[in-house]
């Protein structure tokens, strides 16, 4: 037996002992979890419902609530987002790297999965030491130690190292099952290197641009090797420090991880969590399909019906879930099938199905809208959700008008003749609109109740939960404890990841602040024009390259407090910007390489992202002259709120 097989054998014995005592941990530990950040979730809707009633049915508060919502909030994200590492919930850009050979995808695996072991090591090491500083001071609202709001940081940076570990194993063994090494060995080299730089610590000349500009490639590096976003995100700005220590005297390691715990800790952004619930439930429950019936009642007779079917739930369902990729889960799930039944081809089924998902962010309710809000605090988000009805209607009728011509020009093969169907009957018809009339009215609920006072948009969403779990289970019949815990589950992972990301971009803002990067990025924008239209399609222009590889709320947490003042300083309306740059970035969301949409659509069109992005340019287009006319026009965008009086 030659050296390179014993070795080779050693290793497979090595790794066979390893591999399934973590498999136990990480299932066990991944099972706690899950159940955690379920009941977390849970007893976030619940709290802002008790307290929505104590105010309107017995004029009390309780003091206690919107703090606990908080707190919970952190183990939805940090918990709930360490899981969707495991379940695959986590935004990543694997065009590039399935473009490479088997040893390579698995080199960079390993690679790839070091890195975030590094992430979860350090989300370990010092949010224990967070927690463990803080335990003898109180929440000065509950009246909990401390040490439970920076606990979650810990937990989810335990659950990242053990299953980071466990893939590193995993493409291990791969890698000897594949008889060779060159991935290990690749993995072992790099791994080298990295912890020589570490011990070394290199010099780097203090350069606001140069070291800000290096955690960007290094950020972007990661993304285009499949590290998923939110890692990324973090990773950059650590490695950084951990590889040029003393580069930034005032951020180290330890407040890196201390920022990504406090950027979670607005009662606001629990909005987001609480409306991917309501959307994820109404599939649960059958909300979602009434509506896609309502639709096809209204437009599915049209020619290529099933298109505008597709566009028309999508404007409805984007008046509740403010969701993107929820968009596009719960209509692609049913329509996509449904189209390719009827003889669409499966990728401009997908393609529409896509392109009208990105009115979701963009009619209200709206998750990055609220987001922004947040991030500029001068746009109300009531003015802003006003602000968007108009361009959202006008992107979902552009895409109607592109079916036609997509149609047209290829003598509708891609969009068969469908409506041959049966006109039905007024009897049908009426039960059908009966039927989506209690859907309907929640759009009404969530937005009225946000615009009028009622709610703020965090107990709207709360409202929002509440409403549709009392319809599924006491009107429609049709929601079990099976697909509530699923739906739960489901919420858990994809609100963990959005709001991962949201956490993980604090720490590149604090750096880009004390670098006083924004001073400096208006400047140079500034001394190139100050004609507002021109410096707004200036901005568009860089904000449409960044949507390519980072995720839309990141881009706003980044570059929202970096060119709102500037637009505001050149005399441009910062309603008017905010609906722009929401309106880019939502775009983005169809845009390789990271287009999130796309990845949600392909698997269930059974097909590639690439035949989804040959098939939307005309859709693109066509969101791209809305977006045009939005900008040349702002009266497009700001009549509505400043005839409702909210601009």
């Amino acid at each position: 037996m030659s050296t390179d097989t014993r070795v080779k054998t050693g290793l497979q014995q090595s790794l066979g002992r390893i591999e399934p005592g973590i498999d136990q941990v990480e299932r066990w530990l991944r099972l706690v979890l899950k159940w955690a950040s379920i009941c977390g979730l849970i007893g976030i809707a619940v709290a802002i419902n008790l307290n929505v009633v104590a105010r309107y049915a017995f004029g009390f508060s309780f003091g206690w609530a919107n703090p606990l919502s908080v707190v919970l909030d952190l183990y939805v994200t940090y918990v709930g987002g360490a899981v969707a590492y495991y379940v695959g919930d986590h935004v990543s850009v694997s065009y590039l790297y399935r473009k490479f050979s088997d040893r390579v995808r698995r080199s960079l695996t390993m690679i790839n999965n070091g890195l975030i072991l590094v992430l979860g090591v350090a989300m370990l090491w010092f949010g224990s030491q967070l927690a463990l500083n803080q335990s003898s001071s109180q929440h000065a609202l509950l009246g909990v130690s401390l040490f439970w709001t920076q606990l979650p940081l810990a937990v989810g940076g335990l659950y990242v190292s053990v299953e980071s570990t466990r893939r590193i194993v995993e493409a291990a063994g791969e890698d000897l099952e594949a008889n060779s090494v060159g991935a290990i060995g690749t993995f072992l080299a790099f791994s080298a290197v990295a912890l020589a730089l570490y011990a070394v610590g290199l010099p780097l000349p203090r350069n606001a641009v140069l070291e800000v500009g290096l955690v960007f490639v290094a950020l972007i590096a990661m993304i285009l090797l499949n590290v998923p976003v939110a890692f990324g995100m973090a990773l950059s700005t650590l490695l950084f420090l951990l590889v040029f220590p003393n580069s930034l005297d005032i951020l180290q390691p330890l407040l890196v991880v201390q920022q990504m715990g406090q950027a979670i800790g607005g009662f606001s952004i629990l909005a987001i969590p609480m409306f991917i619930y309501a959307g994820r439930l109404m599939t649960a429950t059958g909300i979602t399909r009434r509506i896609i019936d309502f639709a096809n009642l209204l437009v599915g007779r049209l020619r290529a019906g099933l298109s505008h079917v597709n566009v028309v739930t999508s404007m409805l369902f984007a008046g509740i879930s403010g969701s993107a990729v929820a968009d596009t889960a719960a209509v692609g799930s049913v329509l996509i099938p449904a189209m390719k039944e009827e003889g669409y081809d499966s990728g401009y089924a997908s393609a529409i199905t896509c392109s009208s998902s990105i009115i979701g962010p963009i009619i209200p309710p709206s998750i990055i809208m609220i987001v922004f809000a947040i991030t500029i605090p001068e746009v109300g988000v009531s003015a802003l959700f006003i602000a968007g009805v108009v361009p959202g209607i006008l992107f979902g009728l552009g895409l109607m008008v592109a079916t036609y011509a997509i149609g047209w020009r290829t003598d509708w093969e891609r969009v068969p003749e469908v409506d041959s169907a049966d006109r039905p009957s007024a009897g049908e018809a009426l039960s059908i609109t009966r039927d989506a009339l209690l859907a309907l009215v929640m759009p009404v609920i969530i937005v009225g109740g946000i615009l009028s006072g009622v709610f703020t948009p965090t107990e709207a969403g709360a409202v929002a939960v509440g409403y549709t779990l009392l319809v599924g289970v006491f009107v429609y019949d049709e929601m079990d404890l099976e697909s509530f815990v699923e739906a739960s589950y489901s919420t858990v992972t994809m609100a963990g990841v959005t709001l991962f990301i949201i956490g993980a971009a604090r720490p590149i803002t604090y750096l880009m602040a004390i670098k006083s990067v924004p001073e400096a990025v208006g400047s140079a924008l500034f001394a190139l024009t100050q004609h507002p239209t021109a410096l707004i399609l200036l901005i568009v222009g860089i904000l449409a390259v960044l949507a390519m590889f980072i995720e839309s709320i990141a881009n706003i947490l980044l570059w929202a407090p970096v060119f709102t003042p500037l637009v505001v300083r050149v005399g441009g309306d910062p309603l008017h910007f905010a609906v722009v740059m929401i309106m880019t970035l939502a775009m983005g969301m169809i845009t390789p390489p990271l287009g999130v949409t796309l990845f949600v659509a392909a698997p269930i069109a059974d097909t590639d992202i690439e035949t989804i992005t040959k098939n939307l340019v005309w859709f693109f287009l066509v969101e791209a002259v809305v977006l045009l006319s939005v900008i040349l026009f702002p009266e497009i965008a700001l009549w509505l709120p400043r005839a409702l009086g909210y601009a």
